[in-house]
């Protein structure tokens, strides 16, 4: 994503290329941008942040609800309830954690849009998440949370119970055939992944249609600037 916007800037002021040897000066230059390892490292840095204190405990309510259940030997779960079930005891509660990590990346790129004489001067997106309880409150990180809360409920809810059937149903590939586990896991996982972002997609694309789509004449917003 990092060199997919960095490309586009470029394609800003040039042309995009049409051929092999303009596709290797264009990229290259692409990675001589001023701020391309210092944007990644801000992207990375956050990426990290956001990781621990909102993937990461996800995971472990997942593991921590479905892994202390109980079912029967030979017994697979993707013919219960029960993974949907975990899935939202674990994923509820949780799904608040998405909204301040977001609010604070969303905030920290407005703010370069902004005059200079109004801007915050968020150094990155850590330093936004720092700086907007102390400088505007807490409760402004969790503005807007609710579309946010519903994409992660679902996305996530869905992964788990899409990983878990397919893992139940092709098992005998590493059981029976000798593929690799570890290949077989990260097809399944791609597989999970793809159907949930596209399940979970428009809850949060609801989010971008009230804030980031341009309003109509006069400043007035289509969805009355609801996202229900």
């Amino acid at each position: 994503m990092h060199v997919a916007s960095s490309a586009k800037i470029m394609n800003y002021y040039y042309e995009w290329p049409k051929t092999r040897q303009e596709y290797n000066i264009f990229f290259k230059e692409v990675f001589r941008l001023p701020d391309f390892w210092k944007d990644l490292g801000k992207k990375l840095t956050f990426g990290l942040v956001a990781a621990g204190g909102d993937t990461a405990v996800k995971l472990a309510a997942w593991q921590y609800v479905f892994g202390g259940t109980w079912s029967p030997q030979e017994f697979a779960d993707s013919n219960s309830f029960k993974p949907v079930l975990c899935g939202f005891l674990a994923f509820i509660p949780t799904a608040w954690l998405t909204v301040p990590f977001e609010n604070a990346r969303r905030a920290y790129y407005a703010d370069k849009t902004w005059p200079l004489e109004m801007r915050r001067n968020y150094t990155s997106p850590t330093n936004a998440l720092l700086r907007i309880p102390v400088e505007e409150g807490p409760g402004y990180l969790f503005k807007g949370g609710f579309p946010i809360m519903t994409n992660q409920v679902m996305f996530w809810s869905m992964y788990v119970n899409i990983y878990i059937f397919l893992k139940n149903k092709f098992f005998l590939f590493w059981t029976y055939n000798d593929m690799s586990y570890e290949y077989c896991k990260f097809v399944m996982m791609s597989i999970a992944f793809g159907v949930a972002s596209t399940i979970a997609y428009p809850a949060y694309m609801t989010r971008e249609m009230v804030d980031l789509w341009p309003k109509e004449r006069g400043g007035f917003c289509t969805w009355n600037n609801n996202y229900r």
